[in-house]
């Protein structure tokens, strides 16, 4: 018999009282927009950003925070420019790479050759978050051994198909630090919020 779901880490807050997001971490796009180039897509992706964010969005370095309006553009534009959702969760690894090697550092440095397993990763999910946005949150669940659940919530990006994936993306290559590979797959949805299962080997 399957044990019962256990919350690892709560929202933030009751989800009534969870504050959308302003800002959102630079870092996080200008590693995209790196992840574009690569493809030869950033001028597709220029066209077709809305121009009252494209030189805000082209002149961003990492390390600042930027409105999230500027975070929404980016996104969108990101959905029109790359289509497939196998190359907007690969971009999300690769953003995630990047990343791990800024953020969560001090903590994999920590972890690894410590016999830690991936539930590290999940005990960290709303310090990362918060990292990234200064608004909305995020829970995660335990399910099995092995399994668990990821929910993202009062967030404007969850509405954009690309984010969600990118997310997808970006979890499992923080898990894939800590096993041999990681899936996830989106499970539920509403206008403010996302559910992903996460499992591994």
């Amino acid at each position: 018999m399957r044990p019962p779901a256990e919350i690892i880490v709560p929202f933030p807050a009751p989800l009534a009282r969870l504050a959308l997001p302003t800002r959102v971490r630079s870092t996080l796009i200008v590693s995209s927009l790196r992840s574009l180039q690569v493809r030869g897509l950033d001028s597709v992706y220029a066209a077709r950003v809305d121009p009252a964010w494209r030189e805000v969005l082209r002149q961003a370095v990492a390390g600042t925070w930027l409105p999230i309006a500027a975070g929404v553009a980016h996104y969108r534009a990101c959905d029109s420019a790359v289509p497939t959702a196998t190359d907007q969760i690969a971009i999300g690894r690769e953003v995630g790479d990047r990343l791990h090697a800024t953020f969560l550092g001090t903590m994999i440095r920590a972890a690894t050759g410590a016999g830690i397993t991936p539930w590290v990763v999940f005990a960290y999910a709303q310090k990362f978050y918060d990292r990234l946005f200064d608004g909305g949150g995020c829970c995660a669940t335990k399910l099995g051994p092995k399994d668990a659940q990821l929910e993202m919530a009062q967030n404007p990006l969850i509405e954009i198909s690309y984010f969600r994936n990118a997310a997808r993306g970006l979890w499992m290559s923080a898990l894939e630090l800590f096993c041999t590979k990681a899936y996830a797959r989106e499970t539920a949805r509403t206008e403010s919020s996302f559910s992903v299962k996460i499992s591994w080997a």
